[in-house]
């Protein structure tokens, strides 16, 4: 077996980072390092307990968690309870948790593992990015610490999910998301341009509610968000696996086609607060005063890449190891 990949999860812990974290400890490619949760669907309480709880039923309790951020760097908080049930796993009841998060908080962590495994850790982030927007404060460097960063969040040439503008991470902390993105990370950006093309249907599983006393803990919590989340916000019947492609490009990066783009997050605009802007080539007019006027002489191209972006996906292949891994 190849050498494992050195995982951490950054997570807001609803109804598909649970589902994440559910891929990530049953996937022998993964060593699991960590997770640090984060305010975002529900309240950062609620993540961590949830991210503790899920841990538990995948049977990996061992893995430590780190409590982050309890509201965005400049904002106030918008939870998500409408899509993401009450407590942020649908209507799935969890046994309460016997672990407890670590007493260092969540950018620490991040930063001491960094240090610890300097381009080893693959830092997988599906909620905003206020945790790592704050482990940049402490350590400028702490993006070029990684082997890689994989984002869920963004829509380069999608649509949004929470405005028509703007993928819902980083309309919740769109200065956080900025200055991950200049952070000189090896990012790649896993957005709606991908997930919202990675459709799991309930017709596809709905007969293992037939036998779900017979499956393992992991694969009927599963069982128990994708009911949830398809039945009530999916479209279509299906539930899109946002959090769990994210990790799924980070183990198989041959998964998705991408394109190499300069991206910029819109932290000012009325309308547009958290629109993902990607672009390969920057036109500007060479202008020239004169006097009461310029006049625009030429034009110049220039550009900085700082992401990947994955714009198509081999969507089904995702979905049959993703149900492969999860029992379903």
């Amino acid at each position: 077996m190849s050498e494992q990949l050195k995982v951490i999860l950054d997570v807001d812990t609803g109804a598909d980072d649970a589902l994440a974290i559910l891929l990530a400890a049953r996937s022998p490619e993964v060593e699991l390092l960590g997770c640090t949760s984060v305010a975002g669907n529900v309240t950062v309480e609620q993540t961590t307990y949830n991210t503790l709880a899920v841990l538990e039923i995948a049977g990996r309790k061992e893995v430590p968690v780190a409590r982050g951020a309890a509201h965005p760097l400049v904002r106030r908080l918008t939870t998500a309870t409408f899509f993401h049930g009450p407590k942020g796993l649908g209507v799935a009841e969890v046994p309460p948790p016997s672990g407890q998060p670590l007493s260092q908080a969540a950018p620490v962590f991040l930063l001491e593992m960094a240090n610890k495994y300097p381009s080893e850790l693959t830092l997988v982030a599906t909620g905003p990015l206020t945790n790592i927007a704050l482990a940049l404060l402490i350590d400028p460097d702490f993006g070029r610490k990684l082997k890689k960063l994989v984002i869920m969040g963004g829509a380069v040439r999608s649509p949004g999910n929470i405005t028509p503008a703007a993928e819902a991470n980083f309309y919740n902390d769109p200065e956080a998301a900025q200055a991950v993105m200049q952070s000189g990370a090896n990012i790649t950006l896993v957005g709606l341009d991908v997930t919202d093309q990675t459709v799991l249907y309930w017709s596809e599983i709905a007969h293992l509610d037939e036998q779900a006393d017979r499956l393992e803990p992991a694969a009927r919590l599963a069982l128990d968000i994708l009911r949830f989340y398809t039945l009530t916000h999916g479209v279509g019947g299906g539930a899109h696996l946002h959090d769990p492609l994210a990790l799924g490009v980070a183990i198989w990066p041959g998964l998705v086609q991408t394109e190499r783009m300069q991206v910029e997050i819109e932290t000012a605009g009325k309308l547009t607060r958290g629109l993902s802007l990607g672009f390969n080539r920057v036109a500007r007019d060479k202008l020239v005063n004169m006097g009461d006027y310029d006049d625009a002489t030429g034009v110049e191209y220039e550009y900085v890449a700082n992401a990947e972006v994955c714009l198509q996906v081999d969507a089904a292949v995702f979905i049959k190891v993703f149900r492969e891994r999860l029992g379903l």
